[in-house]
């Protein structure tokens, strides 16, 4: 085969990359350059310019194809969803912290009853972090017990 099919087929991966982007035709156009380029200083068959063509197309794939997909999509912000991390308004349900759509247990709610409100100061560890008020008995008799 002439090397300037070779050169056709390599831009025509280029171009079909720039409108799929998934960073893999782009590594099938460079290896099919790089054998176009090749033929034009060695005569080769076209099974063996195939057969180049594919092997470096391949290796360009597996070598660079994760590293440049990683540079081209890499976010310069850093998004963070701490639903459950954040503070907020629970209530006593069931002898358990209802808190954002979710029933927590915990040993501190043992003196309230059902439809009290309760601060909520997040979860960490999988584990409800409250906070009481002065109006809550739970919090009038740990204090007195901690003074």
């Amino acid at each position: 085969m002439s090397a300037w099919i070779f050169v056709a087929l390599g831009i025509a991966f280029v171009i079909a990359e720039v409108l799929f982007m998934d960073f893999t035709l782009i590594f099938f156009g460079i290896g099919f350059l790089i054998v176009a380029i090749l033929s034009f200083f060695v005569d080769l068959s076209w099974q063996i310019q195939l057969l180049l063509a594919a092997i470096f197309s391949i290796v360009l794939l597996v070598l660079f194809r994760k590293r440049v997909k990683t540079a081209f999509f890499k976010s310069k912000e850093k998004y963070e969803d701490n639903f459950l991390d954040e503070s907020g308004l629970g209530e006593i349900k069931n002898g358990m912290v209802y808190f954002k759509g979710t029933f927590w247990k915990s040993g501190k709610i043992a003196n309230l009853k059902d439809g009290d409100k309760i601060k909520v100061l997040g979860v960490k560890n999988g584990q409800i972090v409250l906070e009481f008020d002065e109006n809550n008995d739970e919090f009038a008799q740990n204090k007195g017990e901690n003074e």
